[in-house]
């Protein structure tokens, strides 16, 4: 407008009222033509924006269909290893090995190796993974990570822009032949996640859902023990859960699932936290009589036990009436030659 002004004042003085008109016109028609660009411009971006907001959802990339599904953490892992001891409050320790900085989390780590494990095997399937990182510099590092492989990130737009990404510092070492290792974590990210941030349409498309970290969102377990995971058993979607360690050492909650649960995978400490127990067997049936159909338990370098409980006949109402019967199944470990670091395995 200010520009159609200031040549109309020249041309008056320079020219006729009749050029003057003729210029005045033309000016006006590219003034009007241009705010109807742009308006039509900004309705369009507005549109877009709008249909984004509603459905709130991205993806990192876009893949095949989805067979498994994955409901878990997801941390900046900073990984300290090679030390010999923990330092006391003022004090100072040496490491040898250089300290990492790598995504992890029990979420990331499982869908990164199912999706390779999908791609090695020639399927065109991807791996959902529903959790929550922030817009910060390591929800970039995440984002660039699973760039170009087979998982496909879902997460809650508005939520991410809100938080930021959880970050674990991981300590491993020992000396005299002990290996151990101790966590200190910033929960960050999924100290909110909750089943906002789930696409439950997306979820319920798959043949298999993994609960990852199930201890390391609390604010998703009321949700997890009431809506969601019996939906999905309604579907026939199997589900397994890892529970990872309990801060609060309560171990509340994940028992009020254990029917509805396929397997529930973990190790030999957190199986008989969950259980009070302080037997691998004496662990195994509490978890049975508990309800669980199914328990795989790590125990380092002893391999692995699974153990499932079974009813052999049923009433014609459906109720399990024989006494049950627990197998247990043996996975000795493998052979290896040096065992260098177990963090995050």
């Amino acid at each position: 407008v200010s520009l159609i002004c200031y040549y109309c004042v020249r041309i008056q003085r320079k020219a006729g009222r009749t050029k003057m008109l003729k210029i005045v016109i033309a000016l006006g028609s590219i003034f009007v033509g241009t705010t109807f660009a742009f308006r039509f411009h900004r309705n369009q971006r507005k549109k877009r924006s709008s249909r984004t907001s509603k459905k709130e959802k991205t993806a990192a990339v876009t893949k095949g269909e989805s067979s498994i599904g994955i409901i878990g953490d997801i941390f900046m892992d900073v990984v300290v290893g090679g030390i010999q001891k923990i330092p006391d409050w003022g004090m100072d320790e040496l490491t040898e090995s250089p300290i990492k900085l790598m995504p992890g989390g029990g979420g990331l780590n499982s869908a990164l190796i199912l999706g390779g494990l999908q791609q090695a095997f020639g399927s065109n399937s991807s791996v959902q993974l529903h959790s929550l990182i922030g817009y910060d510099q390591f929800g970039d590092v995440v984002r660039k990570r699973v760039h170009g492989t087979r998982v496909n990130l879902i997460y809650t737009e508005g939520a991410a822009r809100r938080v930021s990404t959880g970050i674990c510092v991981c300590f491993s070492g020992g000396k005299e032949g002990k290996m151990d290792r101790a966590f200190i974590t910033y929960r960050g990210a999924m100290a909110t996640f909750n089943e906002k941030d789930l696409d439950i349409d997306q979820l319920q498309k798959v043949s298999h859902v993994h609960i990852a970290g199930y201890y390391n969102f609390p604010k998703m377990w009321s949700a997890l023990n009431s809506t969601i995971v019996p939906a999905l058993k309604m579907k026939n979607i199997t589900v397994s859960c890892n529970p990872q360690w309990d801060e609060s050492q309560e171990w509340k909650g994940l028992p009020d699932l254990y029917s509805d649960l396929d397997y529930l995978i973990m190790n030999e400490d957190e199986a008989f936290q969950l259980t009070r127990q302080a037997k691998l067997g004496d662990a195994l049936e509490k978890f049975h009589s508990q309800g669980l159909k199914m328990a795989i338990v790590t125990i380092g370098a002893k391999g692995a036990v699974a153990s499932i409980c079974e009813y052999h006949n049923s009433g014609e109402d459906g109720k399990k009436r024989s006494p049950p019967v627990i197998r247990w199944y043996w996975h000795k470990a493998n052979v290896v030659a040096e065992v260098v670091d177990t963090t995050g395995s």
